[in-house]
């Protein structure tokens, strides 16, 4: 006889498995543009210590030059202060440095090199584009020989550099050209994602301080003689003192750049869809949404543990896998509070950071009260290690703890 306890599981193990045939079947049907699959050992602020890397084998894949030269790398929540950039080009030890600026500017409209528009949202809704600011020259070391003398032409030039996947998402070439506020940039080159930063748009310093391109984000360094990270980040801390500093060797992520350790918002639109927003006039780190996206990608539905939540559609069946494995763990009832999933804002609530993974329908928010951000999280670490297993990126593995938060980071495993 096959007792109650017994049953249970038995179901709850049959909903695992259909959400791993749901899933399966949801990647083969998925827009062109990948999912995320391999993980490489990093960290971010959104910052775990394993980041997932661009699938290169899939339609459409993101694209790598493979030959960025080896940099070191160095950020902190929010952005540098006054004064860095100017004492990291003065300390011998880091050698050659480019400081990269970034924020979200909010494209009005496309056009293409013969001047049809592309894109041209209903006003006021914009489009979020994550945009970085370099010196040419500063830059032109830290890129790979075949591609140097081409962006730090265009950018010289006052002319905008986009990743492949940016190009391909933009549907723009060299000679097509993105509005924003304050003013229009024309494309002068189109390069591997990882050339531009795994940036929607790379411009020059000049053009980024006409667009609002002006936050200090992050620093490469190429130091003279070999470094070990010991080392660099005792030299990070000297030079930002007080403060809690991200440190990455060469090669030590998928994607060298603010947040090392998740996925940039190009990756993150290809899987879940690019909306059209505007910042709200009472608070502009919370956004209005587009309603054709909003209704296309978020759905309400009934998941294990939680009951109803609401989500992009495309995040969900990962989330019930999840979920279904922790209760058939006997873990349910470590899980008390659940405190939402889509939620139109930006990344800490910052004005000029990119939209949230909450933005688009991707992360969810349980056990709140007992993992406050900031905190040291006290999430059990079976249910971290079951989330991971089916994708996620935890944010207890933050720069800035955010222990009840878990994000979109590839695949489930189990679908694999």
């Amino acid at each position: 006889m096959v007792t109650p306890a017994q049953a249970r599981k038995r179901r709850t193990f049959a909903a695992i498995i259909a959400v791993v045939v749901v899933s399966g079947a949801f990647a083969l049907s998925r827009d062109p543009r990948p999912a995320v699959t391999a993980a490489v050992a990093t960290a971010a602020e959104a910052t775990p210590s394993l980041a997932p890397a661009p699938s290169a084998s899939s339609p459409g894949a993101f694209t790598s030059s493979r030959r960025m030269p080896p940099a070191w790398l160095a950020w902190i929540s929010g952005s540098l202060p006054p004064g860095f950039a100017r004492q990291a080009a003065t300390t011998p030890a880091l050698g050659a440095v480019v400081i990269v600026a970034g924020d979200t500017r909010w494209m009005s409209a496309s056009h293409d090199a013969d001047g049809t528009t592309v894109d041209r949202p209903e006003p006021p809704y914009r489009i979020p584009i994550d945009a970085f600011a370099v010196d040419p020259d500063a830059y032109a070391p830290f890129l790979p020989e075949a591609y140097r003398e081409r962006v730090r032409a265009a950018l010289s030039d006052g002319r905008a550099v986009l990743g492949r996947s940016s190009a391909r998402l933009r549907r723009l070439d060299v000679g097509g050209s993105l509005t924003f506020d304050g003013g229009t940039v024309q494309v002068g080159a189109v390069v591997p994602d990882d050339v531009a930063g795994w940036s929607e748009m790379l411009v020059s310093r000049a053009v980024g301080a006409a667009l609002g391109i002006v936050d200090d984000r992050y620093l490469l360094s190429m130091p003279p003689r070999p470094m070990i990270e010991p080392r660099f980040a005792s030299i990070m801390a000297s030079l930002i003192p007080g403060t809690n500093i991200r440190t990455v060797r060469p090669g030590g992520s998928s994607y060298m750049r603010i947040a090392s350790g998740v996925h940039p918002p190009i990756v993150i639109k290809g899987v879940f869809g690019e909306f059209a927003a505007y910042p709200r006039s009472d608070d502009p780190a919370y956004l209005n949404m587009s309603p054709d996206w909003y209704d296309t990608h978020i759905v309400s539905r009934s998941v294990p543990l939680l009951g109803r939540v609401t989500c992009n559609e495309a995040f969900l069946p990962a989330l019930s896998g999840a979920l279904a494995e922790v209760e058939a763990s006997g873990l349910g009832g470590k899980i008390h509070t659940y405190s939402g999933c889509y939620a139109a804002r930006t990344i800490a609530r910052s004005a000029t950071a990119p939209p949230s993974y909450h933005a688009y329908g991707a992360a969810i928010d349980i056990n709140a009260p007992e993992n406050p951000y900031g905190a040291t999280p006290t999430m059990d670490r079976r249910i971290v290690a079951i989330f991971e297993r089916w994708g996620f990126l935890w944010g207890g593995n933050y720069l800035t703890p955010d222990g009840m938060h878990f994000e979109y980071g590839g695949p489930p495993h189990a679908a694999n």
